[in-house]
């Protein structure tokens, strides 16, 4: 299920990046952050802007496809909830103590 929700935030988020969307979230970015340092850099480096979301785009749609649509992995024992729960076979029995051997002396306080 969570393979499934990152591949999902994944191909959402790369379509979203698009350069072809670039067009029309850029200016509306620039405008929103006019009179900042951030704002300023939108406007004067689209180029780059442009080439970083191509790569991401192109990324994100191909790790949320593999994600989404990619094989499943094997169910292991050690995925319970507590990761230092194992199943039942795995654990020892505990032993009580006995109360005294008869080899060990008593001792007295």
């Amino acid at each position: 299920m969570r393979r499934q929700l990152s591949g999902a935030g994944l191909m959402v988020s790369g379509f979203i990046v698009c350069p072809c969307h670039l067009v029309v979230t850029l200016p509306l970015l620039a405008s929103l952050l006019a009179g900042t340092a951030l704002g300023s850099f939108l406007t004067h480096h689209t180029g780059l802007i442009s080439t970083r979301a191509g790569i991401y785009f192109v990324g994100a749609l191909a790790l949320g496809y593999w994600f989404w649509f990619g094989p499943k992995l094997p169910r292991r024992d050690g995925d319970a909830a507590c990761p230092t729960c194992m199943p039942g076979a795995t654990q020892t029995p505990v032993q009580e103590p006995s109360a005294l051997r008869e080899d060990q002396p008593a001792t007295r306080r």
